[in-house]
């Protein structure tokens, strides 16, 4: 079971954190590799898109875990709007997913 965690306060987001791995199949398991994929290119797309360095952002990774988290109030409209539609799409993919694969994804918001 993967726990996807989206943090926000009033509508903006501030990051999500992500941890389980999925067990849909021993092998060649899509679910997780579709996981990975959206939870690894969000930092990477704020990063490049919004030229906010990684050190800039609070990024731990491990096995089967990945949180992200960044200051929004220290950053300009533009990059607060890119941001936000960043992970607005993430929060797209993974809400696809759980449509998908129901039983293995869990989804919650956190007020931070």
């Amino acid at each position: 079971m993967t726990n996807i965690y989206i943090f926000k306060k009033k509508d903006l987001y501030y990051g999500f954190e992500m941890e389980g791995h999925a067990d849909f199949s021993e092998e060649n398991d899509i679910l997780c590799a579709s996981l990975s994929v959206l939870s690894i290119n969000t930092p990477n797309a704020i990063e490049k898109i919004c030229s906010i360095d990684s050190n800039d952002m609070d990024l731990e990774v491990g096995d089967g875990y990945l949180r992200m988290m960044l200051d929004i109030e220290s950053l300009d409209e533009f990059k607060i709007r890119d941001v936000q539609t960043i992970m607005k799409t993430f929060e797209v993919g993974i809400i696809s997913l759980k449509e998908e694969y129901n039983k293995y994804i869990e989804i919650y918001y956190k007020e931070v």
